[in-house]
C-alpha cells in the first residue's frame, strides 16, 4: 500500500489553528475520491516520478514523467477509508515522450529498461533516483541531471536543455500506447515477416487464422488459454490495462497458473520451469495422464449411471401441485421448464400463496403506475394533503390583492407633509379626527358651503361666524348673537301676523311705545272706553302719542285689534333694533329699509345659520385638543388652513385604508396552516401572497389540485406494490425497477398464468423428495464434481508435459494490449495464437500481435467507429484489398474480421445515429444447427436456444452434461474443443440468467 486517507467530515473544526489542516486534507480526499470513480470506470492511474522537462531548439516542448507504476485507488465501503495501492510493475516511458526528440539514443537505454522490467525505480522505492540517473546518462549522449526535488518545475517555462526532477504525482491518463513508429521500424528491420501478418496481406494464403467469440463470459479467456496450454500450444493474451491483465492471471486454475507469465514475471516463469524439467520423467508424465484420462472416464461412466438411476426414480414420484401441473415430478418439471420462457419474470418464492395478492387488472394498474412514477411524485406521500378548495378563492385574492394597489395608489397620490405627519398619530385618534372633521364637513355642506373656501360668500354669516370661531375672534359678540335667537324667532314670528296691514308707527322710543300700546289694548279688552277731557283714564293718558300719531290701515287703533297689530309693529321694530345692534358688533350688516317682519326673517334666518355653525364648534375644539394632544402643530385659524388640514387628514386616512387592506391579506395568509410538511405548491401559494400575485396564486392552487391527485395516484401505487411486497419482495423489487419495460405489458396480461407457474415452482421446490432420490442426487452431484476436479486434473497435466517438453520458453504470457511491445522480443510467430480481450478502443495501430502468432482469436464484440484524428489523413502504401478495411477510423476487430474473418471487406464509416427499430419488423428465422460448422459461426441467441431446448427435453441433466449433449449436436470442427466449450457455458449461464427471471447481457 502506498498510502492511505481516512474519511475526512464535511464540517470544519471549531478550533481556528486546525482549520487549514482540515482544508487540505478535505481536499486530498476529494480528490482521491474523484481518482477512485475514474479508476473504477476504465481509466488508468499511475504514480508517476521523474519529471522530464524540455524545449529542443527545433521541437515541441517536452513534458512529461519517465516512470509509471499503475496504482489501484479504492475506497473502504465501510469506513469510507481511500486506499492507494501500488498495483503492478513499473513502466518506462521514455520512448513514448522522446522518440524523434534530437539527440536522444532510444537503444542506449536498454539496459535501464530491463532494470526497470526486473522491479528496480518500483514506486517511490530507494532506486528511483538511480534509475533515472542511469536513464540520464544512457539517453543523452552529454547525460541529463537529475534532481531529487519533489516540487515540478515551471510549466510555462521549460528549460532549454533536458532536465529530471524527482516530482512524483498521481497522473490519470487512458492506458499508454509506446511509440508504435519505433516498434513497426523494429519488426521491419527483422528482414522476414510473420504468417499472421502474410495472410492479412495475402488472404490467398488460406487456412483459418481468426476466430471470434462475441459472447464474453466471465470464464471465457481462462477456458481458451487452458485449451490451448492443454494442446500444447504457445499463448499470447492481450488484456485492457494491468488491472485486467492481473485479474486473469489470479483467476487461472491453480495447476495452470505457474505456466503463465504478466509483465517482468518471463524470468520467474522460466526458472520455475527449468526447475521442474530437471526433474521431469516424461514416460512417468505419460503414464499419469493415462491414469487420469482413465479415472476421469470411470467418473464420467459413474455420472452417466446415476443420471438414469435418477430417471427411474423420478418417474416414480408423482405430484398434484395445481390444475395443469399433476403427473410424475418429472412430467412437472418439463412442464415447468417449457413455460418458463412466458413465465419466468416471475421468480418461483417458498411459501407463495396460490391466489396472487393483484387481480390482473390491478396488476396492469400498478405497472402504469410505477411506469409514471417521478420522484416528485414519490415525495407526495410524505407530504401533508391541502385541500384547494378549504383556501381562499383566486377570485377573492384577487379582489384584496387590488384593493390594497388601489388604496395605495390613492395615499400616494394623495400624499402631502401634513398628512405624513398625521399618519403617525394613532389610529383611534384618527378616527376621532376623521370623526370631528366629517361633523364639520356636513355642517358646511348642509350650509351651502363647499370644500374650497375661495367659493364662500365672504358676506355669508355663517362664513363669517365660522372663520371668526377658526381664528377665535368676537367670541362675546357671537354668543350675544346666539342669545339672541330666541328673540329674533319670537319677533319674527309675531311681525309675521301684521303682514298685509298699513302701520303708521308713532314717533318715539317703539319699546315705550310698544308698552303704551299693550296697556291701552288690556284696557280696552277688558271692557274700558276711550273718554275725552280729564276724566280720560291712565292707560289712554299714555297712549295718547300713539292715538293722535299712529295709524293702522288709515285710522287710529283704538280698538284692541288695531292696538294689537299696531302693538305687535312696535314690537317688531324694537327687535329689529336690537338686533341690528347685536349683528353689527360681529361685523355684519342688514338693510335697515325693509318692513320689519322682512327684516326679522332676515335676522331669523341668519340665526338658524348661525346655530349651525356654533353647533359645530365642539368638534373643531376637539380637533384642536386631539392635534395638541398628538404633539402636531397644526395651523387651523383660517378656512384655507382648515381645507389644507382636511385633505391632510383624508390622505392619511388612505394609508389608514391601504394598511387595513394589507392586514387583510396578511390575516388571510395567517388563516392558511402551514407545517414541514407541506407540498412546495401551498409554499408556492404562501409566497405568491407575500408576493400580490393573484396569477401566480391562481397557478400554485391549480398545480395543488394536481398535487393531490398524484398524492393519490402514489398512496394506490404503494398499497398495490405493498400488497406485493408482503407476498414477494423480490417481484415488488423488480417491478419498481423495470416497470417501464415494455414487456411488463404483456406480463400483466398473464398475471395469474404466471403467478401459477411461480406458485407452482415454489411448492415442487419445498415438494418433499424421496430418500431414494435424494441419496441418488448427492451421489451424481458428488461423481459430477468428481468428474470436473479430474477433467480440469487432466487439463493441467497435459499443459504441464507439453511445457515441460521446451522448458526454455515460458508457455503463455498475458500483458496489456500496449505492453506487449516493449515486454516481449520481436520475433515473429513466437506463439500459437493470440487472445485479444476486448477491443478496447484499439485500431489498426494495434496490428503489430498479428507477428507474435499466425492464429488471432478475438472475445468480444466489435466497438464503434474511432472518432476522426485531427489533421489530413495518412497516405496509405496497403495492398488495395486492405485500404478499404484498414482506415484511421476502423476499431481494431473491424479490420480483422474483414481482412481475416472472410467477411466481404467494406470500408469503415464513420459513426452514425442508431437507426430507430421497424415497429413492424420480422421475427427472428428459427436457428439452425448444421452439424460441422465452426462455432465462431453461431450467434449467441442460438446457441441459447439449443441449450435452452436439450434443457426442456430433458430437465434432469446437469450443466456439465448438458454442454456435453449440446457439443454432440453441433460436432464442431476438432481442433474448435475449448472455444466450442467457453461458447457453449456462457449461452448455459445466459439460459440459466433467463430461468431466474433475469435478462440476459
Amino acid at each position: 500500500m502506498l498510502f492511505s486517507v481516512p474519511l475526512i467530515p464535511l464540517t470544519p473544526p471549531a478550533v481556528l489553528e486546525e482549520f487549514d489542516g482540515w482544508l487540505a486534507l478535505r481536499h486530498w480526499y476529494r480528490t482521491l475520491r474523484e481518482l477512485a470513480e475514474l479508476s473504477s470506470g476504465g481509466h488508468e492511474v499511475v504514480l508517476a516520478a521523474g519529471l522530464l522537462s524540455w524545449r529542443p531548439g527545433d521541437g515541441p516542448p517536452v513534458r512529461g514523467h519517465l516512470l509509471a507504476t499503475p496504482v489501484d485507488v479504492a475506497v473502504d465501503e465501510r469506513t469510507e477509508r481511500v486506499d492507494v495501492v501500488l498495483a503492478g510493475p513499473t513502466t518506462l516511458r521514455d520512448r513514448e515522450l522522446l522518440t524523434g526528440a534530437p539527440g536522444f539514443r532510444a537503444g542506449h537505454a536498454d539496459r535501464v529498461r530491463d532494470a526497470v522490467r526486473a522491479g528496480r525505480g518500483f514506486g517511490l522505492g530507494a532506486s528511483v533516483c538511480d534509475v533515472l540517473r542511469a536513464w540520464g546518462t544512457a539517453a543523452f549522449a552529454g547525460g541529463v541531471p537529475v534532481h531529487a526535488e519533489w516540487p515540478p518545475d515551471d510549466p510555462v517555462a521549460p528549460p532549454p536543455e533536458p532536465r529530471v526532477r524527482l516530482a512524483p504525482a498521481l497522473v490519470v491518463r487512458p492506458p499508454g500506447r509506446t511509440a508504435l513508429a519505433d516498434h513497426y521500424e523494429r519488426l521491419l528491420a527483422q528482414g522476414a515477416t510473420s504468417r499472421g501478418l502474410a495472410r492479412l496481406l495475402d488472404p490467398s494464403l488460406g487456412g483459418r487464422p481468426l476466430m471470434h467469440v462475441p459472447e464474453r463470459a466471465p470464464d471465457t479467456v481462462a477456458d481458451l488459454l487452458a485449451g490451448l496450454l492443454a494442446r500444447g500450444r504457445r499463448a499470447l493474451v492481450a488484456c485492457a490495462d494491468e488491472r485486467a491483465a492481473r485479474r486473469l492471471l489470479t483467476g487461472l486454475p491453480a495447476g495452470l497458473a505457474g505456466l503463465c507469465a504478466g509483465a517482468g514475471e518471463g524470468d520467474r516463469v522460466a526458472e520455475a520451469l527449468a526447475a521442474r524439467a530437471a526433474g521431469h520423467d516424461p514416460s512417468r508424465h505419460r503414464r499419469h495422464i493415462a491414469d487420469l484420462e482413465q479415472r476421469r472416464d470411470d467418473a464420467a461412466r459413474t455420472a452417466a449411471e446415476l443420471r438414469e438411476r435418477l430417471a427411474v426414480t423420478l418417474a416414480a414420484d408423482r405430484c398434484d401441485l395445481a390444475p395443469g401441473y399433476r403427473g410424475t415430478r418429472a412430467e412437472v418439471e418439463r412442464r415447468i421448464a417449457a413455460e418458463a420462457a412466458d413465465h419466468s419474470w416471475l421468480p418461483p418464492r417458498p411459501g407463495l400463496p396460490a391466489e396472487p395478492p393483484l387481480t390482473a387488472a390491478e396488476a396492469a394498474e400498478l405497472v402504469g403506475l410505477i411506469a409514471a412514477e417521478t420522484p416528485a411524485r414519490r415525495a407526495r406521500p410524505a407530504q401533508r394533503d391541502v385541500d384547494p378548495g378549504a383556501l381562499p378563492s383566486p377570485a377573492y385574492v384577487r379582489t384584496l390583492i387590488d384593493e390594497e394597489a388601489k388604496a395605495r395608489a390613492r395615499a400616494e397620490e394623495a400624499e402631502t407633509g401634513l398628512s405624513r405627519r398625521l399618519r403617525e398619530v394613532d389610529v383611534a385618534t384618527l378616527a376621532r379626527l376623521d370623526a370631528c372633521a366629517t361633523a364639520v364637513t356636513a355642517t358646511l355642506r348642509d350650509l351651502g358651503l363647499g370644500e374650497d373656501p375661495g367659493d364662500w360668500d365672504a358676506g355669508d354669516q355663517a362664513v363669517r361666524a365660522f372663520t371668526d370661531a377658526l381664528a377665535r375672534r368676537r367670541t362675546a359678540a357671537w354668543a350675544r348673537v346666539a342669545a339672541l335667537a330666541a328673540r329674533a324667532e319670537e319677533a319674527a314670528r309675531a311681525a309675521a301676523a301684521t303682514a298685509g296691514r298699513r302701520v303708521v308707527p308713532p314717533p318715539g322710543d317703539p319699546r315705550e311705545m310698544a308698552d303704551a300700546a299693550e296697556g291701552l289694548r288690556r284696557y280696552l279688552a277688558d271692557g274700558g272706553v276711550l273718554k275725552r277731557g280729564p276724566l280720560r283714564p291712565a292707560p289712554q293718558r299714555r297712549a295718547e302719542p300713539l292715538l293722535s300719531g299712529a295709524r293702522v290701515d288709515g285710522r287710529a287703533p283704538d280698538t284692541p285689534d288695531r292696538l294689537a297689530v299696531l302693538c305687535a309693529h312696535l314690537e317688531a321694530l324694537a327687535a329689529c333694533r336690537e338686533l341690528q345692534q347685536a349683528w353689527e358688533a360681529t361685523g355684519a350688516a342688514f338693510a335697515t329699509d325693509a318692513p320689519p317682519h322682512e327684516r326679522l326673517a332676515r335676522f331669523h334666518r341668519a340665526h338658524e345659520r348661525v346655530a349651525r355653525i356654533r353647533a359645530a364648534l365642539p368638534a373643531l375644539e376637539e380637533t384642536a385638543a386631539l392635534l395638541d394632544g398628538a404633539g402636531l402643530d397644526v395651523p387651523l385659524h383660517r378656512p384655507e388652513l382648515w381645507h389644507e388640514y382636511l385633505t391632510g387628514l383624508r390622505s392619511a386616512l388612505l394609508g389608514v385604508d391601504a394598511g387595513r387592506a394589507t392586514a387583510d391579506l396578511t390575516a388571510l395568509r395567517d388563516s392558511i396552516p402551514r407545517g414541514e410538511d407541506d407540498p412546495p405548491e401551498l409554499r408556492a401559494a404562501l409566497a405568491a401572497l407575500d408576493d400580490r400575485d393573484a396569477a401566480a396564486y391562481a397557478r400554485a392552487l391549480d398545480d395543488l389540485a394536481a398535487a393531490r391527485r398524484e398524492r393519490e395516484l402514489q398512496v394506490r401505487c404503494e398499497e398495490l406494490l405493498g400488497r406485493v411486497r408482503a407476498v414477494h419482495p423480490g417481484l415488488a423489487d423488480a417491478l419498481a425497477a423495470t416497470a417501464r419495460d415494455a414487456a411488463w405489458t404483456e406480463r400483466a396480461a398473464r398475471w395469474d398464468e404466471a403467478w401459477t407457474w411461480a406458485h407452482v415452482s415454489g411448492r415442487l421446490a419445498e415438494h418433499a423428495r424421496s430418500p431414494a432420490e435424494t441419496r441418488v442426487r448427492q451421489a451424481l452431484a458428488e461423481a459430477e464434481t468428481r468428474h470436473r476436479d479430474l477433467d480440469a486434473e487432466l487439463l493441467a497435466a497435459r499443459a504441464w508435459g507439453a511445457a515441460l517438453a521446451r522448458p526454455h520458453l515460458v508457455p503463455a504470457w498475458v500483458l496489456p494490449l500496449w505492453d506487449v511491445p516493449d515486454a516481449l522480443a520481436p520475433e515473429p510467430d513466437a506463439f500459437d495464437a493470440v487472445i485479444i480481450d476486448g477491443e478496447h478502443g484499439a485500431g489498426a495501430e494495434a496490428l503489430f500481435l498479428l507477428w507474435h502468432a499466425p492464429r488471432v482469436i478475438l472475445v468480444g464484440e466489435s466497438g464503434p467507429p474511432l472518432p476522426m484524428p485531427d489533421g489530413a489523413p495518412p497516405v496509405s502504401d496497403l495492398p488495395a484489398g486492405l485500404r478499404e478495411v484498414v482506415s484511421p477510423t476502423a476499431p481494431l476487430f473491424t479490420v480483422l474480421l474483414d481482412a481475416l474473418g472472410g467477411r466481404p471487406r467494406q470500408a469503415a464509416e464513420p459513426p452514425a445515429a442508431p437507426a430507430a427499430p421497424s415497429p413492424a419488423a420480422p421475427p427472428p428465422a428459427a436457428p439452425s444447427t448444421r452439424t460441422g460448422r465452426s462455432i465462431a459461426t453461431y450467434k449467441r441467441r442460438e446457441l441459447v436456444e439449443l441449450i435452452g431446448r436439450i434443457a426442456r427435453q430433458d430437465p434432469d441433466l446437469t450443466d456439465d452434461r448438458l454442454i456435453a449433449v449440446a457439443r454432440a449436436r453441433l460436432a464442431c470442427p476438432p481442433d474448435e474443443h475449448d472455444l466450442v466449450q467457453a461458447r457453449l457455458r456462457f449461452a448455459l449461464d445466459v439460459h440459466r440468467g433467463l430461468h431466474r427471471g433475469t435478462d440476459a447481457p
